[in-house]
């Protein structure tokens, strides 16, 4: 046979560390993993041998606990590691620090144990018959929730019968190959990171990757420096495995064509161990096409620009946390669910961005039209609008008259118009009927809008004697309200419109010629 199957049987990260487990077995082969609806498929260059086998060993090493007695196995077969906390954040012993604070080394230890005792004919001739459908590998080892999360489940005994601490019943289910594979597999497949306590476990999902390619970017994610919350740590390990996909990977290569997504499971610390809360499959971005050198740069500075807006979000702001949790949202398998997430966000970012820096407070960074067209672009709905000229003037307007004044006054230029807020509100609180004669109330920006000129007209009336004289309101005898000396007003243009500084297209036409290539 030339493909060896892994059949789903758990929905959990357990099915895919024992498919990564079964391809690291045959790493030699050079194999590749295939995932189909059903099951894993670890497909080899030729048919299997029973010869294949003899240089497979357990592929991890056995655990020495702190104060117990080493067992009689060679030095190359055993590994100590610092007490936790005192390594570093790359270290090749992240993996087993995990296992040893978890308690899961019991059945990883007996798999080493097994094989310093079974002679190299008897382990290679027991994998081999596992291989083809056998059952009889090793003794039955203990289920732990770090490689089997269904092992937390109850199994339909009587409560004062079924809580005991060190009750076995579960384990007569286990399949010990199976759980040698999934050992290997999180040795090879998976990266870890503890926040406050608890543990965020993540799994590559394959969807059509070579085994040294999957191995090589897993173990890359592990040098990854996560912090901060566990939402914010999703998406930092979701970004930064694409950024290693596509820098890493085959050339012009989607991501999700080779890792569809990441398995999370968050394992909640009660004190004396750690039991399963939530799992969660979270999809790689599938933005735009990467088939060019220009296209692959846009990838990698839309990845980046996304990172330093995550790392800026701060876990302990509510609205900051909850932009996180919505920018999460956004990593979904389905296209159009996934834009419709990422409008979302991008409207709720805007609003904090705009009130943060109405505070002086500059800390967050505004995303690039040349990033986000792109990626709003590719759904049918969304390219419409972004061709229309004249929505690219109103929100060119929106976005001069909000973001863009508010850096003009940041950096001491005051040459602008006061802005007044909730003039888009009131439209659409008008209706059909009101529309029209607001808008020529406002007729400035109605005119720039339909000649497609980037112009805009805000509130207020200025009757300066001399353009960009200094005005601003002045109260009547009479009571009503005028203008006077104030605020320095640019000039005035024909029609009443007052202009802003042109902005260039150049970042725009070069992300729609990326879009259309």
């Amino acid at each position: 046979m030339n493909c060896y199957s892994i059949v789903k049987q758990t929905a959990t990260h357990a099915d895919t560390l024992a498919a990564i487990g079964a391809a690291d077995m045959f790493r030699h082969l050079e194999p590749r993993i295939v995932e189909l609806e059903d099951r894993f498929e670890i497909r080899f260059p030729r048919g299997l041998k029973s010869s294949d086998v003899d240089a497979v060993d357990p592929g991890f090493s056995y655990l020495l606990r702190p104060g117990k007695r080493p067992p009689n196995l060679p030095p190359e077969r055993t590994i100590e590691i610092p007490p936790a906390g005192r390594g570093a954040d790359g270290d090749p012993d992240r993996m087993y620090r995990i296992l040893s604070r978890m308690k899961a080394y019991a059945g990883p230890n007996k798999i080493v144990m097994q094989f310093a005792r079974l002679s190299r004919a008897e382990w290679s001739r027991r994998i081999w018959d596992c291989a083809g459908g056998g059952r009889r590998f090793v003794p039955s080892s203990p289920l732990v929730q770090l490689f089997n999360p269904q092992s937390a489940m109850g199994y339909a005994l009587l409560k004062p019968n079924g809580t005991r601490r060190r009750d076995k019943t579960k384990d007569a289910w286990g399949n010990s190959f199976l759980e040698w594979l999934r050992y290997r597999g999180y040795f090879e497949g998976a990266a870890g990171w503890f926040t406050a306590g608890d543990l965020r476990l993540y799994c590559p999902i394959p969807a059509q990757i070579p085994f040294d390619e999957l191995a090589a970017a897993a173990a890359s994610l592990r040098a990854v420096r996560l912090g901060g919350s566990a939402v914010k740590m999703d998406c930092r390990a979701v970004l930064g495995l694409t950024r290693i996909l596509i820098e890493r990977g085959r050339p012009y290569r989607r991501p999700a064509e080779s890792i569809r997504g990441i398995w999370v499971t968050h394992y909640k610390d009660m004190g004396q161990a750690h039991t399963v809360m939530a799992t969660q499959q979270l999809a790689l971005p599938d933005w735009f096409g990467l088939g060019s050198d220009r296209q692959e740069a846009l990838w990698l500075r839309t990845i980046e620009e996304h990172e330093m807006v995550v790392r800026r979000l701060t876990d302990t702001h509510s609205d900051e946390f909850a932009l996180l949790k919505q920018y999460r949202r956004t990593f979904q398998a389905r296209r159009e669910d996934s834009i419709r997430e990422f409008v979302t966000f991008l409207a709720e970012y805007g609003q904090v961005l705009f009130r943060l820096r109405t505070q002086d407070q500059w800390t967050l960074s505004q995303f690039k039209l040349e990033t986000v067209t792109p990626i709003l672009g590719r759904d049918a709905g969304l390219r419409g609008w972004l061709h229309s000229r004249g929505f690219r003037a109103v929100s060119a307007a929106i976005r001069a008259s909000t973001l863009g004044a508010q850096a003009l006054r940041n950096q001491g230029r005051l040459d602008f118009r006061e802005v007044r807020y909730g003039w888009l509100a009131d439209i659409r609180r008008t209706g059909p009927v009101g529309r029209e004669a607001l808008l020529k109330q406002h007729r400035g920006v109605y005119r720039g809008v339909q000649c497609g000129d980037r112009t805009q007209t805000l509130s207020g009336n200025p009757r300066a004697e001399n353009p960009g004289q200094r005005v601003g309101r002045v109260s009547t005898p009479d009571g009503r309200s005028t203008w006077g000396p104030g605020a320095r007003r640019p000039a005035r243009r024909p029609g009443g419109v007052y202009s802003l500084p042109r902005r260039s297209r150049a970042p725009e036409m070069e992300a729609e010629r990326i879009m259309t290539a």
